[in-house]
């Protein structure tokens, strides 16, 4: 039965999943994780990056999303005082020409940052010995799709939620 399999046999190992240090910039990260990326189809086989301490404990995870918003410019930020503030949508045609150069500095001037400002830190882990319906419970709990294994404080490495639909999901299908 597919719920009876451990998180162990589903998870990929920590040496096949992308992970930094913290102090790597969000441009390092950005190369990364695009290595991944196949430029017919677009996808990547990692859609995330997971970062250690110097001492390889985890603390957090890079999504795409938050990669996105790692290389935001300042004064496109809500919580920023903007000069553009008040501009109806019609001005924003003619602004957008204008901003295309300021948009591209302000995006790599952001992606010097290190990946610590702008990481996720861990929500949620799982046990390699856990089975694969609890780790389904968690991660649907922490609203998460990628969880780190442990064994002890040790990461072993990470379940996907894909994986994870995949085994699951055999209970209906078959």
């Amino acid at each position: 039965m597919s719920n009876a399999k451990k998180v162990r046999d589903l998870m990929v190992e920590i040496t096949e999943y992308p992970h930094i240090p913290y102090w790597l910039s969000v441009r390092e990260a950005i190369f990364l994780i695009r290595s991944t990326y196949d430029e017919k189809s677009g996808l990547g086989i990692h859609r995330m990056v997971l970062v250690f301490d110097e001492k390889y404990q985890l603390l957090g995870v890079l999504t795409l999303k938050k990669l996105l918003i790692g290389i935001e410019p300042k004064f496109l930020r809500r919580n920023e005082k903007s000069p553009y503030q008040g501009l109806t949508d019609a001005d924003y045609a003619g602004l957008s020409a204008l901003l295309e150069g300021t948009f591209a500095e302000g995006c790599k001037k952001e992606a010097k940052k290190p990946v610590s400002e702008v990481m996720m830190p861990i929500k949620a882990k799982v046990d390699v010995n856990d089975s694969i319906a609890k780790a389904a419970f968690i991660m649907i709990q922490a609203d998460i799709n990628l969880i780190p294994v442990m064994e002890g404080e040790i990461v072993r490495g990470v379940l996907r939620m894909s994986d994870v639909f995949n085994e699951l999901t055999k209970i209906v299908v078959e």
